[in-house]
C-alpha cells in the first residue's frame, strides 16, 4: 500500500518569527509563491500577536491581504487570544492555529497565560472559528518534553485533548517544541493518540535540536501520522525556548520520504529553489542538508 503524507509548511511563521532583521512583506510573498509553485497546499503564513513580542510578523494583516489565493491552498495564522483571532479573521485568514502548552512554565513564558487560561481562550476562539466558517488547529506545545519541567506524562496530553475536543476542534499538532523527543517516544505517543482518538486529525511538529528530527518523523509516519510540519531551509526555533534550533528542513524531509516511497506530491527541485529564496532572505546559510549540497556542487562546478 502506498503511503501519502501531507507536508504543512511553517517557515513563514515559525521559521521567521525569531529573525531580528525585519524582512519586507514582498519577500515573504515571494517565498509563499515559491512554496505553492512547489506544490505545498498547507502554509502557516504568519501570526497575529503583539508586535512587541514578535516584531518580525508585525505585517501580518498586510501579508494575508496580499497572499495569492490558489485552488486547494490553505493559509493559516497563529493566534494566542481572542483579539488575535478577530484580527486574523478580519484580514481574511481561513484557518486559525492556536497553541496550548503541555507545560505550565512554558505556557507562561510563551503566551503569558496559565494552561487553564489558554484552554478558556481556546473555547472562545473555537466559537469564533465556527461562527465564521473557518477551521481551527490546536498545537500542543512541549508534548514530547519541556526544558523547564522535563518529561510530559501521557495523561497530561490526553487531558488537554479531551478539554479541547469539547470546544469542537478536531485538528491537533503534537509539538516537540524543544527537540527533546526520541523516535521510540514519538512512535508510542502517536500510536496511543491515534488509537484513543480515531476521528481526530493529528500532525507532527518536530525540531532537529539533537539531530533526531527526521528519525522522529519516520517513527511518527510508521505510527500512523499523515501530516508533518516542517520549515523551508530548516528556518526557525521557538524564541522562548533556550538555545532552540531550527525545525526540520522541508526539502530534506521530502527527499527522505520520497526515497522511501512515501508520497508527498511536492516538486523537490522547486522546493530547493524556495529554500534558496529563504536563505537569501535571511542573509546567512541555513542548516538544510540539501542547501549545503547545492552550495558544494556550485563551488565544485566553479572550480572546474
Amino acid at each position: 500500500m502506498t503511503v501519502s503524507v501531507i507536508i504543512r509548511e511553517v517557515g513563514l511563521r515559525d521559521g521567521l518569527q525569531a529573525e531580528t532583521q525585519f524582512i519586507p512583506t514582498e519577500k515573504k510573498l515571494a517565498l509563499a509563491r515559491a512554496l505553492t509553485e512547489a506544490g505545498v497546499t498547507q502554509i502557516e503564513a504568519t501570526s497575529f500577536v503583539s508586535p512587541r513580542a514578535i516584531p518580525q510578523l508585525r505585517d501580518a494583516a498586510e501579508l494575508v491581504g496580499l497572499l495569492e489565493q490558489s485552488p486547494g491552498v490553505t493559509y493559516s495564522a497563529l493566534v494566542v487570544n481572542e483579539r488575535g483571532a478577530r484580527d486574523a479573521l478580519a484580514a481574511g485568514i481561513t484557518e486559525l492555529q492556536f497553541v496550548v502548552s503541555c507545560s505550565e512554565t512554558h505556557s507562561q513564558k510563551n503566551v503569558r497565560m496559565s494552561v487553564a487560561q489558554s484552554l478558556a481562550e481556546a473555547a472562545v476562539i473555537a466559537s469564533l472559528a465556527q461562527e465564521n466558517g473557518v477551521t481551527m488547529r490546536t498545537a500542543l506545545a512541549t508534548a514530547f518534553g519541556c526544558p523547564y519541567e522535563g518529561k510530559i506524562v501521557y495523561d497530561r496530553i490526553y487531558y488537554l485533548i479531551d478539554q479541547l475536543l469539547e470546544t469542537g476542534t478536531k485538528r491537533f499538532s503534537l509539538g516537540d517544541t524543544a527537540g527533546l523527543g526520541n523516535p521510540q517516544q514519538v512512535s508510542e505517543i502517536c500510536q496511543q493518540v491515534l488509537k484513543r482518538y480515531p476521528n481526530v486529525e493529528f500532525s507532527l511538529h518536530l525540531h532537529d535540536t539533537r539531530g533526531l528530527g527526521l528519525a522522529c518523523v519516520l517513527a511518527g509516519v510508521w505510527g500512523g501520522i499523515r501530516v508533518i510540519e516542517s520549515s523551508i531551509g530548516g528556518l526557525g526555533g521557538c524564541p522562548f525556548i533556550p538555545r532552540a534550533t531550527g525545525n526540520i528542513a522541508t526539502e530534506d524531509l521530502v527527499f527522505m520520504l520520497e526515497e522511501m516511497g512515501v508520497r508527498t506530491g511536492l516538486d523537490q527541485q522547486k522546493l530547493l529553489d524556495a529554500a534558496l529564496i529563504a536563505e537569501e532572505m535571511v542573509g546567512r546559510e541555513l542548516p538544510s542538508r540539501h542547501l549545503a549540497l547545492a552550495r558544494n556542487l556550485h563551488c565544485n562546478n566553479n572550480e572546474l
